[in-house]
């Protein structure tokens, strides 16, 4: 009996905690393991087939040649933002067990309702519906994960994953057109004040004994699309946390886009009339589509290295603001020390 020792309270507590710290959680503690192996599993299951279909009938098209880079570029944003999502989610949610958050109630009747629509675009071999439902279920299992402050701490990766997916036949055609007519007539107008002689019917241009047909992936919404991305991009990285900046910017980064693509299809008008069809349709017309982005991403880098010291002086960091308001909590935390 001598022998025999009560271990004390708070030992038994400090072993308990430290059984659960050494249970099977992602790095952050907070995701178990095997809820990111399921949601990868599923995420497999879904998106490669319907990748598949968009190699096929989109991906391989001019229309579609760039949406794999931005594909990898937003599941790059997102994964950058992943710990920060984490962060984001309530203690409360996160601690709470899964049948026992409202928010995996909630994403499960959505998940049942998007099911619907992939099982139909699936059948139906309609890709577009298929892909669109596929980016559904990406949003709600990030919501059966994280809850709604998580959706929110990942917004601009999320966002930027839409210019990856394939634009509706009908928003195509009706934004194209009338942006392709514009252009047209605006090079048109440009070239016959220079003195060239240069007439448009419709979208085909015509210039001395040439006529040059204004495709709809040299200035249509895939190009638009493309390159508005490339610049919204920049300006992430470049000044992180300025949602109201993006905003700001994103009207330019249009502009830009739009620009590029007149100085684009000038160029050709100009090597047509200088050198011939032959030299403007080879290797130096896919050169031009390089330097689309070029002009672009130029364009929003000198507005950006003018508009954003400006406006990082008219608004203080975040985090100069918390501890400025938080004086006497910081003290007394040195003091704790």
């Amino acid at each position: 009996m001598d022998h025999l020792v009560e271990m004390p309270a708070e030992s038994a507590s400090e072993d308990k905690i430290g059984s659960m710290e050494k249970s099977p959680t992602s790095p952050t503690g907070r995701t178990p393991y095997w809820a990111l192996v399921v949601l990868g599993l599923g995420v497999a299951a879904l998106a490669i087939p319907t990748l598949v279909e968009n190699f096929q009938q989109y991906w391989s098209l001019d229309e579609g040649a760039q949406v794999p880079i931005t594909l990898a570029i937003g599941s790059w944003l997102l994964a950058r933002r992943w710990p920060a999502m984490q962060a984001a989610a309530s203690a409360r949610h996160q601690t709470a067990p899964p049948w026992g958050r409202a928010s995996i109630w909630i994403a499960l009747g959505l998940w049942l309702a998007d099911s619907v629509l992939y099982v139909l675009g699936r059948v139906g071999d309609q890709f577009l519906v298929e892909t669109y439902a596929l980016y559904g279920f990406l949003l709600i299992g990030i919501y059966a994960l994280f809850g709604a402050r998580g959706l929110r701490a990942g917004g601009f990766p999320l966002v930027y994953l839409v210019f990856s997916l394939p634009i509706p036949f009908f928003l195509s055609q009706a934004l194209t057109t009338h942006l392709r007519l514009g252009v047209t007539e605006a090079i048109v107008d440009f070239f016959q004040a220079c003195g060239f002689t240069i007439v448009k019917d419709g979208l085909t241009i015509m210039v001395d004994q040439y006529q040059l047909a204004v495709e709809e992936a040299c200035s249509g919404m895939n190009s638009l699309f493309s390159l508005s991305a490339i610049g919204l991009v920049y300006v992430y990285l470049r000044r992180p946390g300025r949602t109201l900046y993006y905003a700001l910017m994103l009207a330019p980064i249009v502009g830009f886009a739009i620009f590029s693509n007149f100085v684009r299809i000038a160029i050709l008008v100009f090597l047509t009339h200088t050198f011939g069809d032959a030299v403007a349709q080879s290797l130096l017309h896919e050169a031009t589509g390089f330097m689309t982005f070029a002009v672009a991403l130029g364009g929003v880098i000198a507005l950006d290295a003018l508009v954003g010291p400006w406006m990082a002086r008219q608004r203080p960091s975040t985090g100069s603001r918390h501890h400025a308001g938080r004086p006497g909590r910081i003290a007394a935390a040195k003091g704790v020390q």
